[in-house]
């Protein structure tokens, strides 16, 4: 694997044609939105491209989603695969098992815990969000953002600061979203549709994960745990669960919270941190990954016991 800069990246995909490009399963704002703003770029430079994700886009960004930027397979003859905002194979959701056989191009990402097979990696680990790294390369490429464009790097960089709240969001991040503003975006209609809109689906699950939230060592961490059949009584899609990522963060006092939960096979274990603690590192020793303050991992038991373990865990940390 060789890690790259901008002027390489942009001469690399001038060169290729037949992009596939990856999301990461269970697939948020940023990866969506970096997808159809990469595909639409190369599009724009002549060339064929198609976005891929192997969970089915949130309601919420369906918005984004025309014009055929997602396929709906997987094509069966992939020239050129491209990742973008996919930390590790797992993250790849059922598609993980291609990287058996299928070889990554190139890996556009932002997160501190990098470790997707590829032969070349643009990463930019300090980025709040892999949008910016994207609307970067279109500038190296030339590329100027219409409104399509806009709004999904838009989406991109506004889902994965939180709102431009969160602290590694650099005046860049600013810049950048005040530039994307002035191709004349409706900017508030995304924010309604990432923050303030939920279904009466997400409702029932926020419910669930406020009558579950326990806190622990003098209240500096708090965990959320739904089970498997809370979650099928709900009804809640893999998609629906990003609306209580926040709610144990967002407790006074709390440094570490997690939401843990039945995906799949196993558990699936979303860390966040407010101040201090770099949960990366935590997930790192699980096998997973992650950014400083939002990270994750997977486990091979049950929701009760992959709580249980992680409280442990953390015992004289915080």
């Amino acid at each position: 694997m060789n890690n790259i800069g901008y002027k390489e990246a942009a001469a690399f995909l001038l060169e290729r044609d037949g992009f596939v490009v990856f999301t990461h399963g269970n697939p948020d704002g940023d990866t969506v939105g970096s997808a159809v703003a990469l595909v639409r770029c190369l599009r724009a430079l002549g060339k064929n491209a198609v976005a891929v994700c192997a969970d089915p886009i949130p309601q919420k960004l369906m918005p984004l989603v025309k014009d055929g930027v997602f396929a709906e397979a997987l094509p069966e003859n992939i020239e050129t695969a491209i990742s973008v905002d996919v930390a590790s194979a797992a993250m790849l959701g059922g598609f993980e098992k291609l990287c058996d056989k299928l070889t990554f191009e190139l890996a556009i990402d932002h997160h501190k815990v990098s470790t997707l097979p590829c032969k070349r990696r643009l990463l930019k680990a300090d980025y709040i969000a892999n949008g910016e790294i994207i609307y970067e390369l279109m500038m190296c490429l030339g590329v100027q953002p219409d409104k399509d464009i806009a709004e999904a790097l838009y989406t991109a960089i506004c889902s994965d600061s939180g709102g431009f709240r969160y602290s590694n969001t650099r005046p860049e991040t600013y810049e950048y979203a005040g530039a994307l503003l002035r191709t004349g975006i409706d900017f508030a209609e995304i924010n309604r549709r990432l923050f303030e809109q939920k279904t009466p689906t997400q409702i029932d699950l926020e419910k669930a994960a406020y009558a579950s939230l326990k806190l622990y060592y003098g209240g500096k961490l708090a965990v959320v745990a739904i089970s498997k059949e809370q979650a099928e009584n709900i009804g809640a899609a893999d998609s629906d669960f990003d609306v209580i990522n926040q709610i144990p963060r967002q407790i006074l006092g709390v440094e570490v919270s997690a939401v843990v939960r039945h995906k799949g096979d196993g558990v699936k274990v979303s860390l966040r941190s407010n101040e201090y603690f770099d949960v990366a590192e935590l997930a790192k020793s699980y096998g997973g990954g992650g950014h400083t303050h939002a990270a994750g991992y997977k486990y091979g038991g049950e929701v009760a016991r992959a709580a249980e373990c992680l409280v442990k865990n953390l015992d004289g940390k915080l």
